[in-house]
């Protein structure tokens, strides 16, 4: 359980704080490079993540990531936020797509064998659907980012309140969790309510100090 109002007004005025300016702001900075490294920290996970659903593995996988990052880099010195025009995240999606794409289309151009040559072809179609890259980058941002919030959100409570929760997110009753737990039904709705609270809260930091968002989906 979260140890009192108190601590939670704290931890909220700590967190406003620290987003101020936000992450990805201070990682555009010229001076910023410890901002950079924690930036790219959070980043490079999420950007494995989509290479591999892109189909890249092994040593192609290390070589994608690597250029996604040094692309980033460079991108962020002339990247403007515009939330009217498009999200950062989308500006990414295509960063981490013609990256890919470009890479694709190197290892075509070399002299390989059959099998792989229609590996890349397959997989160059593949990315070649700007929407669907779009799509797929959306729905692994909005996962990643709340298995992140979740991780931030174990920290601030103790006993079973983030399993309680975790559990009726897979779809087990309130009454078989109380039982499993020991504890009262009304316990575990409560828990729910205050690990979801924080959840939320931790969500919203997140993308604000990686995208600089606020009201952003």
């Amino acid at each position: 359980m979260l140890s009192g109002v108190a601590n939670e007004s704290y931890v909220s005025s700590i967190d406003a704080l620290r987003t101020r300016v936000s992450l990805l702001e201070r990682a555009r900075a010229e001076d910023s490079q410890l901002a950079w490294e924690e930036l790219l920290g959070y980043y490079e996970p999420f950007v494995s993540k989509v290479l591999v659903s892109m189909g890249f593995h092994g040593a192609d996988l290390d070589d994608a990531r690597q250029q996604v990052s040094l692309r980033l880099w460079k991108g962020l010195k002339k990247y403007e936020r515009d939330p009217e025009r498009a999200k950062f995240r989308t500006w990414f999606a295509k960063l981490i797509r013609n990256t890919a794409l470009n890479i694709v289309r190197s290892k075509k151009r070399q002299p390989v064998g059959p099998s792989l040559d229609d590996e890349n072809s397959g997989q160059a179609a593949v990315l070649s659907d700007e929407s669907e890259i779009e799509a797929r980058v959306e729905e692994e941002w909005q996962q990643y980012v709340v298995e992140m919030a979740l991780e931030r959100a174990r920290g601030k409570f103790s006993g079973n309140a983030v399993e309680v929760f975790t559990r009726s997110l897979s779809g087990e009753s309130v009454e078989d969790i109380a039982e499993e737990l020991g504890i009262k039904v009304n316990t575990v709705y409560i828990l729910k309510h205050r690990v979801k609270t924080v959840l939320l809260r931790e969500i919203q930091s997140l993308k604000q100090d990686l995208e600089g968002a606020t009201n952003e989906a």
